[in-house]
């Protein structure tokens, strides 16, 4: 297991022989301590979640190694990377390589899983493929939010932060028994202010307007059978994220006229540009001068029934989703209509998980379900480029997607030292595209002409996949295991917006990983240290990757393309020591390379004739598009004073430069980040201040690079130095 710094005291179920605190997860549906899991996964604690101000799913990767989440093209959709496995698009209609769940309901949405971190007992990241516990099959890893539940006395807590460039956010919860069979626990979080960018002319960019709330019911309904509800709703009004150009601005010159002027680079990462024409801003209903923002509204509700057996839990868990998403971007980091793009999307889901796990003590412990899914969802995207183009465009369609799944996971303890494991998943998809429309528009959507139409593509696929793990305890505190497992991502459609109907609605393959692991994970209990060590191998089959193919007319469009053969390797540590009473030194890093096998693509579109041609390389031994190194840490020191502690610590976070596809001027070069920590308060923990301080250097990098149209390079920079101050209470 990989734990951030500070340790994630809120997930302990006692001290372990070592002296450092027993994280417990419910990875594998079933509690149990970390450190018999024979996989590699992080805990992250509410506490450190509070401490180093972690307010989304991007903020995370700070926290673990071989994590890297990015903004894609600084829109508010995350795309999620785990030891180099990962997937990029901007696009809403497209599964991620990492599943993400809160409380097990998993949410196949990629635009859906940003929302407020709030009321969280604990976050649990897992690397490596999964299926053979989990309703979706990834072949990233997965993000598992556990929520914290209903108490057994009344309690409320209420906290109040504020920090740089007015950001602001209150959070609380009151929960208690309302009979004596009945729990509730109802919380809620706000956020607002942010605003770190400017245009140079007064006006700043990325205030953050969030809320959230949520109601958690726990009825014990008989003796054996406990009914848990959740409703939930948030609404996200924020600012969207602005680009920098990080070398002058030339597609004037290349598509309008070689007199066109050129726009310098920004010299600043901080600063960015936006702005429309006004022609561009009527066809989607905002103003020319409009700030980029993403609304992202996010409501649903689940239902869970546990019913004991003297042998096995059976489970029961049906759960509901709407996500909307009206999203205004500017890919070209300028006030002209090159590359603006608008999202608008609805998307529902229905989910229902039925499941039986073994309660009875012995030496086989077992899960077994059955997983089914119905997706629909409802696009419109639309991109200006009448500046360079003299026309904007635009694509609507619907998909339905509905999949379909068993699986199961047998343990067997052999004896005191040797533990076997096996699981198994079958999963079939059916993803099909309704009408597709693709259209130029001159004037407004009304007299938009239609260039493209697809009535219906289908696409099915059935796959199996599996693990099995073998773990040997030479000592008591001391365990070695070796796995093999085989995941596999949903293939999709691209759904850019060109007239290239075929390109558009061609589905891309699923990808498929084998995936291959050694790994110890060790207590010295006189010297208070934990040491955990993994490796891995991975061969990939069909890679997804976000590349592009050539539109005669306007030059390069993007589309998801399939890479026949790929592989990674790597590794990742773990030390949790505490020399001394009070001290706690965490320290991880990851190790992951990959490169392709097999896999040709289009570097750029030369012009010749009047028609753009596109220029392929074989990319076999090209690096994977991600971070070969990352590093985390920090030493926390907690000071007794009396009935009160003061705790104070330093972290920081290391990223390598990664490779782009599209070039080495698109390589993200790697960084590191510092923080400081305070927090002060009674042990009995009725009340406490705190205060943070991260990138506490200032230091100035970027998360993405990329261009959107010809002779536009924007990059998104990563957030300045901030601080916050924080006061709570408990009651």
């Amino acid at each position: 297991v990989t734990r951030a710094a500070p340790a994630a005291r809120a997930t302990t179920a006692g001290t372990t022989a070592s002296g450092l605190e027993e994280v417990t997860v419910t990875s594998e549906r079933r509690s149990q301590s970390a450190q018999s899991l024979g996989s590699s996964v992080s805990v992250i604690s509410a506490q450190t979640l509070a401490a180093r101000n972690v307010n989304n799913v991007f903020d995370l990767q700070y926290l673990t190694p071989s994590l890297q989440v990015t903004p894609q093209f600084g829109s508010g959709q995350p795309a999620f990377t785990i030891r180099g496995v990962g997937f990029n698009d901007y696009a809403s209609d497209n599964a991620p390589t990492v599943g993400v769940y809160m409380d097990e309901v998993a949410s196949p949405v990629p635009f859906a899983t940003n929302g407020l971190m709030f009321d969280i007992a604990r976050v649990e990241v897992l690397r490596g493929p999964q299926g053979t516990l989990y309703g979706r099959n990834t072949t990233g890893g997965a993000i598992n939010y556990i929520l914290n539940k209903p108490t057994d006395h009344f309690s409320v807590g209420v906290n109040g932060q504020y920090g740089s460039y007015n950001a602001a956010k209150v959070d609380g919860y009151i929960s208690g028994p309302i009979t004596d069979k009945i729990k509730v626990r109802l919380s809620g979080e706000e956020q607002s202010g942010g605003a770190w960018q400017f245009d140079g002319m007064g006006g700043h960019l990325g205030d953050v307007q969030r809320g959230a709330l949520r109601l958690l019911v726990e009825a014990q309904a008989t003796d054996t059978l406990k009914v848990s509800f959740n409703l939930h709703g948030s609404i996200d009004h924020s600012d969207g994220g602005g680009t920098h150009l990080f070398t002058p601005l030339t597609s004037l010159q290349t598509y309008v006229s070689p007199t066109s002027p050129v726009y310098p680079a920004d010299t600043n990462r901080d600063i960015t540009h936006w702005g429309t024409s006004s022609q561009y801003a009527s066809l989607i209903g905002i103003s020319r001068n409009q700030k980029p923002f993403h609304h992202i509204d996010v409501g649903g509700m689940s239902l869970r029934l546990d019913q004991q057996f003297s042998f096995a839990t059976l489970t029961e868990l049906a759960s509901y989703d709407v996500a909307n998403r009206q999203e205004y971007d500017n890919f070209d980091g300028s006030s002209l209509n090159i590359a603006d793009v608008y999202f608008n999307t609805r998307a529902n889901v229905f989910s229902n998980e039925l499941r039986l796990t073994s309660r009875a003590p012995g030496p086989l412990t077992w899960v077994a379900g059955i997983y089914y899914s119905n997706q629909y969802l409802s696009d419109q995207y639309i991109s200006g480029f009448e500046s360079v183009y003299g026309f904007n465009r635009g694509v609507f369609y619907s998909q339905k997607v509905d999949t379909v799944s068993g699986f199961g996971q047998l343990s067997w303890k052999i004896n005191d030292k040797w533990t076997l494991t096996g699981g198994i998943r079958g999963e079939y998809e059916h993803r099909q595209l309704d009408n597709f429309r693709a259209y130029s528009f001159q004037d407004s959507i009304a007299a938009g002409t239609m260039t493209a139409y697809q009535a219906r593509r289908n696409y099915d696929y059935a796959k199996p996949s599996g693990k099995v793990e073998l773990q040997y305890r030479p000592i008591h505190n001391d365990m070695l295991y070796i796995s093999a497992s085989h995941g596999v991502k949903s293939g999709g459609f691209t759904t850019y917006n060109t007239a290239d109907v075929q390109r558009s609605t061609t589905p891309f393959k699923p990808e498929q990983l084998w995936a291959y692991e050694i790994g110890n994970k060790f207590d010295l209990p006189r010297e208070h240290l934990r040491f955990n060590l993994s490796a891995f191998y991975y061969d990939y089959h069909n890679e997804q990757i976000q590349s592009a193919t050539v539109n005669p007319q306007t030059g390069l469009v993007g589309a998801i393309v399939n890479a026949p053969r790929s592989h990674l390797a790597g590794g990742e540590y773990e030390i949790d020591w505490s020399p001394l009473p009070g001290l706690l030194v965490s320290q991880s890093g990851g190790w992951a390379v990959g490169q392709f096998d097999r896999f040709s693509s289009i570097v750029k579109a030369n012009l010749v004739n009047g028609v753009f041609v596109g220029e392929y390389r074989n990319r076999k031994g090209d690096s994977l598009p991600a971070p070969k190194l990352t590093f985390n840490g920090s030493v926390s020191y907690k000071w007794r004073m009396g009935r009160y502690d003061l705790t104070t610590g330093m972290n920081y976070s290391i990223r390598s430069t990664y490779r782009s596809l599209f070039g080495s001027l698109y390589d993200v070069a790697g960084y590191s980040l510092w923080g400081a920590t305070m927090s002060f308060g009674p042990r009995d923990g009725k009340w406490s201040i705190s205060a943070f301080g991260n990138n506490i250097f200032d230091k100035k990098y970027d998360v993405e690079r990329n261009y959107f149209v010809n002779g536009t390079n924007i990059a998104m920079a990563g957030m300045p130095a901030t601080w916050g101050v924080r006061a709570g209470v408990n009651f």
